[in-house]
């Protein structure tokens, strides 16, 4: 039965201002933790010398990932975290270190403002009713996760504010440090130092879009000046009890428009070799999903997915796909248990689509159940056994919105 809930009287009350950065510079910019294609590393982005860092009251030395360059007049410093550390600082203040078989992870996704001349949308990001990611942010660290997955789309500011809209006035746009620094490096700080993170790229860091900053700051590889392609490899995060694996579906087509479906046929065998152990697969865009598109028509997501499914199949030990795109919170579980149960988490804080019709099918397969929020929030996953998690819907402020658990392949809302 489908479920949708309305927004709280406290969430409709607040409408603090927010500034599109803060008036006094800090230095570092942003730190933070992520597991990468190899290992887990810290990361900082400065105006000056890379921070000194301690691990377990050891000094380790930050290293350039990234030097100026134009539009991102800043540095990125990175370094390597020792399995099994279990203290880290950064410029004298902690960060978190990962927790093996972590037990509370929250998933966030698509928060930045939406700011977009060929949509003719202009989010009020000066508005923390309007964009309430910040206060989203800390709401969700309040929950003290074990772990963050962040299901893409961090930048959303692509066009200049219109002319007399105070909502969005003064906003930075573009894929440059201040737009950087408003949607996703200052307003995410209380999530960098609550959990590490794993992070997926989304169609908004496509290389036309903010796919520079995706590579200078967040991509899971080394960075090297002027490196952007169409699609990453998938990695495989190892989290002890299970494993994430990350698939980027930024582009579903190449350069030449042709559907990249024989790639993510190949990416689906390779991951059903490396997968051995309980595992979910991290996309932003979800194999199977709906919901409303920008202009407020109904859209089922996503056809190429879905065709390479029906080739190979998926790994047979995955028993979640977690993704975003779809600007609400969605889980369907499916009438064949063989499909693993999808999340959709892609209400951080971007402009919300309108509500649709529920549907019973997708992809010649029944719905068995389902739940589907149209508001802002985020979800937090509690593991309760081998295979067992409850998924506790919550919106921007904490407040409890809906409850599943996960067994296996299938679901049960209460």
């Amino acid at each position: 039965m489908l479920s949708k809930k309305t927004l709280s009287a406290a969430s409709i009350a607040c409408c603090m201002s927010v500034a599109a950065v803060e008036a006094e510079p800090r230095e570092p910019i942003a730190s933070w933790v992520q597991y990468t294609a190899s290992g887990v590393e810290a990361r900082s982005v400065v105006n000056g010398p890379c921070p000194r860092m301690t691990v377990d009251g050891d000094s380790v030395k930050m290293s350039v990932r990234a030097l100026p360059i134009p539009d991102h007049v800043n540095k990125v410093c990175s370094a390597k975290v020792k399995e099994g550390a279990e203290t880290l600082t950064i410029a004298g203040e902690n960060y978190p270190v990962p927790k093996n078989n972590p037990e509370t992870i929250l998933v966030i996704g698509d928060t930045g403002c939406r700011v977009s001349s060929s949509h003719g949308l202009y989010q009020a990001c000066n508005n923390s009713s309007e964009w309430p990611f910040k206060r989203l942010a800390k709401s969700a660290a309040s929950q003290h996760p074990d772990l963050i997955i962040y299901t893409g789309d961090y930048i959303y500011r692509e066009a200049p504010c219109p002319e007399g809209n105070s909502g969005c006035k003064d906003t930075p746009y573009g894929d440059n440090k201040e737009t950087w620094e408003a949607d996703w490096l200052i307003p995410a700080q209380s999530l960098h130092t609550a959990a590490p993170m794993i992070l997926t790229r989304g169609n908004h860091e496509t290389c036309s879009r903010a796919g520079k900053g995706w590579y200078r700051y967040l991509d899971a590889r080394p960075y090297y000046r002027g490196k952007c392609i169409l699609n990453n490899r998938p990695w495989i995060a190892d989290l002890g009890s299970h494993s994430v694996a990350v698939m980027d579906t930024a582009n579903l087509k190449d350069a030449d428009g042709n559907d990249l479906t024989g790639r993510f046929e190949n990416e689906l065998i390779e991951l059903n070799e490396r997968l051995d152990e309980e595992s979910w697969i991290m996309t932003h865009r979800p194999f199977w999903g709906y919901g409303a598109d920008d202009t407020g028509e109904f859209s089922v997501q996503e056809p190429i997915l879905q065709e390479a499914v029906r080739d190979v199949g998926l790994p047979d030990t995955t028993n979640l796909l977690i993704s975003a795109h779809i600007h609400l919170s969605e889980i369907l579980e499916f009438e064949n248990s063989q499909r693993p149960i999808q999340m959709i988490i892609g209400n951080g804080g971007t402009q919300l689509v309108s509500d649709v019709e529920p549907i019973d099918e997708i992809d010649g397969e029944k719905i068995e159940e389902q739940r589907v929020l149209n508001q802002f929030g985020y979800a937090i996953m509690k593991k309760k056994g081998s295979r067992i998690w409850e998924i506790n819907f919550h919106d921007q402020d904490g407040y409890l919105l809906e409850r599943c658990t996960l067994k296996n392949k299938a679901m049960k809302c209460h």
